[in-house]
């Protein structure tokens, strides 16, 4: 029996530490069994971003496929209401990020969407995220403290495009 709350594919610490991160563009999308996670960077109509406060700092939505999940933007919808309670509007394309992390000859991705904000939920507290912040994409970029700032910057960034680019409705 699986538990639907369970990582599709749990990621444990590795020794080396040792892991090597490609972008690989916005799309094609990769097979999504070889997904392992996906994340969102949520904007609100006025150019704002809605990122969860999390334990490591203020950081965009995401996180692993879960079992049972069967697409990629089903992932990311989840993650967003889990951490920042938020549903959005239309998904779009930013990056496809390869990862080396079980071994070169069994590559997996981290994929990264956009996506205008369609409804701010009623906030509460979860294990997933002491808070939700509405914050400048800048302010958020000078404050990110959770990974690779260039490669954080280079999301939003594309994202911020991305969205720049699409016709006004």
């Amino acid at each position: 029996m699986t538990n639907a709350d369970e990582d599709r594919r749990p990621v444990r610490h590795r020794q080396d530490g040792e892991m090597t991160l490609s972008c690989l563009g916005p799309s094609p999308d990769p097979p999504f069994e070889q997904v392992t996670s996906a994340a969102v960077v949520a904007v609100t109509d006025d150019g704002r971003l809605v990122v969860a406060d999390l334990a490591r700092g203020l950081d965009i939505p995401g996180g692993h496929v879960q079992r049972g999940e069967s697409s990629i933007d089903e992932t990311v919808r989840r993650e967003a209401w889990e951490e920042v309670r938020v549903q959005l509007g239309v998904l779009h394309p930013v990056e496809v990020i390869e990862s080396d992390y079980f071994g070169a000859d069994d590559l997996t991705y981290m994929v990264i969407r956009t996506g205008r904000v369609a409804e701010l939920g009623p906030w509460e507290a979860t294990h997933e995220s002491a808070g939700r912040v509405v914050i400048d994409p800048e302010e958020f970029l000078r404050s990110y403290r959770g990974g690779d700032p260039a490669l954080m910057r280079h999301l939003v960034t594309t994202a911020l495009a991305t969205l720049a680019a699409l016709p006004t409705p």
